[in-house]
């Protein structure tokens, strides 16, 4: 939508230059001599208002493409300010949000076992301010487990911490992207926060999501319960199908979100 609305100004803006150099030819030629005025245009000279009629009408086209061009700022800028803040993304392994962020709620993160075979995939950022409905316990159900920091990857004391998360959405901008395998973002947007990508380890039944997880991880106070619930591993750059270089055999992917 914004988009649309930027070719409309841009095209404005040539036809209120294009106006404008008219306007400028139409004063320009006033100047010339009687003889050259008759010979471009035999009307002019016998009838001058006409000349001042020209004039009036190219300055009216002028008036009324500036004031389209006006119409047109005012409503994209109103719908950057509807669009503001209804993006969201979650910062994985941390209680809160950068200062280009404001925080909507923070939490732990949840999901299927490790070992399991059915369940879901991707982890959730459940919440910690829980609010319960009328439905009852069934016996056939899915489960949600924590999250639990794996092998040390994470740096030291982290091995079967609980991991924290926060639902963050950016001050600015109206689309939020995960880069995987850069801890910068592309030229035009703005960081989030940066890390290193975590899955499921290779060989456990359960497959998962990618997630990034903050470089700087926090834990969760009192969560070293090592219930071997979601597990959350490092991811490594394995070369085959994998071009190296650029990637680099064993090394730690790293990740990145941003916004614009």
């Amino acid at each position: 939508m914004l988009t649309f609305q930027i070719c409309c100004i841009t095209i404005l803006i040539v036809h209120v230059l294009k106006a404008e150099q008219n306007v400028s030819q139409q004063k320009d030629s006033h100047d010339c001599s009687h003889e050259e005025l008759h010979r471009s245009d035999p009307l002019l000279l016998n009838d001058p208002s006409l000349y001042d009629r020209r004039l009036q009408q190219l300055e009216s086209q002028v008036q009324s493409l500036t004031s389209k061009l006006h119409l047109a700022e005012t409503t994209i800028s109103q719908l950057s300010q509807s669009n503001k803040g209804q993006m969201t993304y979650v910062r994985w392994g941390t209680h809160g949000c950068k200062a280009n962020a404001t925080l909507v709620y923070s939490g732990q993160i949840g999901g299927s076992a490790y070992s399991q075979t059915g369940n879901g995939a991707n982890p959730l950022c459940m919440v910690h301010e829980v609010l319960w409905g009328t439905y009852q316990p069934n016996k056939n159900m899915a489960e949600i487990w924590d999250a639990e920091y794996q092998d040390d990857f994470w740096g030291p004391g982290t091995l079967d911490q609980d991991v924290p998360c926060a639902v963050c959405s950016p001050k600015q901008g109206t689309s939020v992207l995960m880069i995987p395998g850069r801890n910068r973002c592309v030229s035009g947007w703005t960081e989030q926060y940066h890390g290193y990508l975590s899955v499921n380890l290779v060989g456990h039944p359960q497959a998962t999501t990618y997630v990034c997880v903050d470089e700087n991880v926090e834990l969760i106070d009192a969560g070293a319960n090592d219930v071997n619930g979601f597990l959350m591993y490092g991811v490594r750059g394995h070369c085959g199908s994998l071009k190296c270089p650029p990637y680099i055999e064993g090394k730690p992917i790293t990740c990145v979100v941003c916004s614009i």
